[in-house]
C-alpha cells in the first residue's frame, strides 16, 4: 500500500466517495467540480462584461440626453463610474480566481470562450 502522502486526493481507501469518487470515465470527481466551477466563472465574467456595457450605453446616452441639467449629467456620470468600478472588480476578482488556480494547481477560468462551449456541450 503507497504512503498516505503518495496517493492522489480522493483515492484514499478505494475510488472515494462523494465529490472526490472517480466518475464512470476515470477522471476524478473534482475535475469534475473543477469544471462547473470555471463554466459557472466563465458566464458570470461574459455576464458581467455584457452588463458593463449594457450600464455604459445607457450611461453615454443619459449623459448626452441631459442637456445641460447639472442633476441628470451627475446621474450619468454616476453610472459611468459605477459601470468602471464594477468592470475593475470584475478583472480583480477573475484575476484573483487565475492567480488562486495557479498557485492550487486547478484551472478555475477559461481562457478560451471555446472551452466554455465544448465544458456545456451535453457531450462532454
Amino acid at each position: 500500500m503507497k504512503p498516505l502522502a503518495q496517493v492522489p486526493l480522493g483515492q484514499i481507501g478505494g475510488a472515494g466517495l462523494g465529490p472526490f469518487a472517480n466518475s464512470s470515465d476515470g477522471t476524478s470527481g473534482l475535475m469534475g467540480i473543477t469544471k462547473i466551477i470555471s463554466s459557472v466563472v466563465g458566464l458570470m465574467t461574459i455576464a458581467a462584461g455584457i452588463w458593463f456595457l449594457i450600464q455604459f450605453l445607457i450611461g453615454g446616452f443619459s449623459w448626452i440626453s441631459a442637456g445641460g441639467d447639472k442633476a441628470k449629467l451627475q446621474t450619468a456620470r454616476d453610472k459611468l463610474t459605477n459601470a468602471f468600478i464594477g468592470l475593475i472588480v470584475v478583472v480583480a476578482a477573475w484575476a484573483i480566481l487565475a492567480l488562486a488556480g495557479t498557485f492550487f494547481g486547478v484551472d478555475f477560468t477559461i481562457s478560451s470562450p471555446g472551452d466554455l462551449i465544448n465544458r456545456l456541450s451535453p457531450n462532454q
